[in-house]
């Protein structure tokens, strides 16, 4: 709107106006055009609009609701926890009351699930779990050893020992240098008794290769023996996988169980030998710089 024109509105309702009101009203319109034009440097903080339940109703949930209860507050509150991811510089968060009480810059320091259950019992609330989105970010690449879909294929594999509860299996792990983090069968880990599963845990979908899947987080120990009988072992987040053999990371080899990520060698640091003629992994563990 010009000056000319709030003017001549003005005198429609008020009248005719002497110099210096016009003069007001041209200084007013001035000012209102200058805020308009000028973006505000401290835009409205975005809050985080989900309620979280008490531990008694999340556990009363059907195991369906659990994963719902989690998704829905990722999906309504996006933006929320994608900024706060990147403020982070996250892996995961954990939300209580609107505000992120733990966080991680990698799954290493993601609670026990004793620390979880007396942080849920501490506030009387379950917290929102959040995970960003490049702990699924796995590159496949399917080469040697373990056969896989395609001719004369094979997937390179390692041999690691998974422990927990005063349980151990010993497994032919899947080595993927393009994932994080490792990947399990939910019900391969249950059946060896390495986890405890049970109405506090902590479920949530994601997608990877365009397939959703359901999962929850446990920690595990990771052992493994080099050529000479050395042995280290270290513990770490594991991605245990609901419905393991119809979920995306049996795509590429029907056969896989378990998929070793980059993040437990990285801890372990052995030196890895992949001899692609015979096809087998030879590991050494050498002295361990500080």
């Amino acid at each position: 709107m010009t000056t000319e024109t709030l003017i001549e509105k003005v005198r429609a309702k008020l009248g005719r106006l002497d110099a210096q009101g016009e003069q007001l009203l041209a200084t007013a319109l001035e000012i209102i055009q200058d805020v308009n034009a000028t973006p505000s440097t401290q835009p409205a903080q975005e809050n985080f609009a989900s309620h979280n339940i008490t531990l008694e109703e999340y556990r009363a949930l059907p195991r369906e609701a659990k994963w719902r209860y989690q998704d829905q507050a990722a999906k309504l509150n996006r933006h929320w926890i994608e900024n706060q991811l990147n403020q982070l510089k996250a892996k995961w968060i954990m939300v209580l009351n609107g505000q992120v009480v733990l966080h991680g810059a990698t799954l290493d320091n993601y609670p026990e699930d004793e620390d979880f259950l007396a942080l849920c019992q501490k506030t009387g609330k379950y917290p929102f779990v959040f995970f960003s989105p490049r702990v699924f970010a796995i590159e496949e690449r399917p080469t040697l050893w373990h056969s896989t879909n395609e001719p004369a294929d094979a997937y390179p594999a390692l041999s690691i020992t998974i422990a927990g509860n005063n349980n151990r299996f010993a497994t032919e792990a899947d080595l993927d240098t393009g994932a994080v983090d490792c990947y399990a069968a939910l019900e391969l880990l249950q059946t060896h008794g390495v986890i405890k599963t049970g109405t506090d845990d902590v479920l949530e979908i994601s997608e990877h290769l365009s397939q959703s899947f359901i999962y929850s987080t446990k920690r595990v120990w990771h052992v493994l023996v080099d050529e000479a009988g050395v042995s280290r072992q270290g513990r770490a987040t594991i991605i245990c996988v609901d419905d393991w053999h119809n979920s995306p990371f049996t795509a590429i080899n029907p056969n896989r169980s378990f998929l070793l990520g980059r993040n437990v060698l990285f801890n372990l640091r052995p030196r890895i030998t992949l001899d692609f003629d015979a096809r087998i992994t030879e590991v050494r563990f050498g002295k361990i710089v500080a």
